[in-house]
């Protein structure tokens, strides 16, 4: 059997575009929506944009790192100090590397640290993402509050 090698590493400008490949494979609705290819592309940059703004709205502080797998960039994991937690702000995984312990490595970490501090590590996922939602709830995370049916807010405590 052969063992993956997954690393963390700090995101750099350089990992810009990485990000940006990374975002449109997450959204295969916007592609599916989107009648004229010739639309697309922009709509996908302008929906990017957006996350990316939102994001650094909401946790000026958050980090950005790159999820590699094998030395390739395979996702990217941002994580912002929230309270007495640690928040998942986002986790994506590109989808050759999906299945693969990418993100059941990097979130078994982020329990690990959290547990050595003694806080709790937090995260939101669409209800719809059954994926998301089975891996999380395999590593522990449990339904703290569901926001009008479409988002769940999960937490995770150390026994």
């Amino acid at each position: 059997m052969t063992t993956l090698t997954c690393t963390i590493r700090d995101a750099e400008a350089a990992d810009e575009a990485f990000f940006a490949a990374l975002y449109r494979s997450t959204r295969p609705d916007l592609l599916a929506m989107l009648a004229d290819p010739r639309y697309i592309d922009g709509i996908i940059a302008m929906q990017h944009r957006a996350q990316v703004l939102g994001y650094r709205t909401r946790y000026p502080d958050a980090r950005y790192q790159v999820l590699e797998l094998e030395g390739q960039p395979a996702g990217r994991l941002v994580t912002a100090d929230v309270d007495d937690a640690l928040r998942v702000v986002d986790i994506a995984v590109m989808p050759w590397a999906r299945g693969r312990g990418v993100a059941s490595d990097t979130l078994r970490r982020l329990q690990d640290d959290a547990a050595r501090q003694g806080r709790a590590v937090t995260l939101a996922v669409r209800a719809d993402n059954l994926d998301a939602r089975r891996l999380y709830a395999a590593l522990g995370f449990s339904i703290e509050e569901e926001e009008t049916g479409v988002v769940l807010q999960m937490r995770w405590r150390a026994a």
